[in-house]
């Protein structure tokens, strides 16, 4: 399976050769004020970024994206510098994160227009990635401990999901009819025909398929099994059993993907976590990375979370200035 589709990658050069027709880079120190005296204040917090964790909040509009890209341009810059001093036998990349592909298409523009315009360098250094698509990239360079193969693998779409979802929930009702029945009968159910049919169109199309949508999703992103949630169910009281019906749910659905070798976009997560398990693949990630930035922050689910913290941090090999945000 191609990862194209989920990244924006920028082609590395040679460092030694970019540094040998470009050092000392003239004025690159007054170029990066510029810069950063042309944003706005907050835009300017992004742009004062040197390591550690930094989150910005900002309202639609407030210019965050291009406050990260010239934030971005700058740490770049600053890496150059270091390396032009040291000459190291690799180089670290910058690591930028979005939700969607056409934000990644937008800030990898203006991060290569800061670097190509206002600071006359390489537009190189850095990569820019959906969530899922770095998720993909690392699975795909670790196969092995992935437990992804991906050539015998198909990745589903959002859409393609709710559709076996809803086929999930008729196998489920299939399997539970007795669960189904209490579930439809409800409380001062006189058995009146029109009802049923009413209770049950709305049960089938509407509150199953969201429930189970909602589950899973919730459920994966935070690596709850099928299994926890049914131990968890057994620990309520409630009448109709929603944690027991959420579980089967859940693994109903789990069951008709591995069955027609499918994954979804939660499924790629865990795969790289898979892989950041392991103590010589994490340094190899890491050693990689001198940074990441992460756009739209506040809607990465934990284990979305857990993955750019793991790459965060600093792998130990090398010193160097590491952070996460914004």
């Amino acid at each position: 399976m191609s990862d194209s589709k989920f990244t924006t990658p920028v082609a590395q050069e040679s460092l030694h050769s970019e540094l040998s027709e470009r050092s000392p880079v003239p004025n690159l120190g007054e170029k990066i004020l510029a810069i950063r005296n042309s944003l706005r204040p907050g835009q300017q917090q992004m742009a004062d970024w040197g390591s550690g964790p930094l989150a910005i909040s900002a309202v639609p509009g407030a210019g965050k994206s291009t406050g990260m890209a010239a934030a971005a341009a700058i740490a770049i810059a600053r890496q150059y510098e270091r390396y032009a001093q040291s000459r190291p036998s690799s180089r670290r990349h910058l690591v930028v994160v979005t939700f969607t592909r056409s934000a990644a298409a937008n800030i990898k523009a203006k991060i290569r227009k800061f670097l190509r315009d206002d600071l006359s360098l390489p537009q190189t250094g850095f990569f820019v990635y959906t969530l899922h698509g770095l998720a993909l990239n690392i699975a795909s360079r670790h196969s092995d401990l992935s437990g992804l193969q991906l050539e015998n693998v198909t990745l589903i779409t959002p859409t393609q999901s709710h559709r076996f979802i809803r086929t999930a929930v008729e196998q489920w009702i299939v399997n539970n009819p007795g669960i189904y029945l209490r579930l439809l009968e409800g409380h001062q159910f006189d058995g009146e025909e029109t009802e049923r049919l009413r209770r049950q169109s709305v049960l089938r199309t509407e509150v199953l398929p969201e429930l189970a949508n909602t589950v899973i999703h919730e459920a994966k992103s935070s690596g709850i099994s099928p299994e926890k949630l049914r131990e968890w169910s057994r620990q309520t009281t409630d009448e109709y059993t929603i944690l027991s019906v959420a579980a089967g749910l859940y693994e109903q659905y789990q069951n008709l993907m591995r069955s027609r070798d499918f994954i979804d976009y939660d499924d790629m997560i865990l795969a790289a976590l898979r892989v950041l398990e392991n103590d010589s693949a994490r340094r190899i990630e890491q050693n990689q990375v001198f940074a990441v930035f992460e756009d739209e922050a506040q809607d990465s689910s934990p284990l979305q979370t857990q993955l750019l913290e793991i790459l965060a941090r600093d792998g130990g090999d090398e010193a160097g200035g590491r952070g996460q945000g914004v």
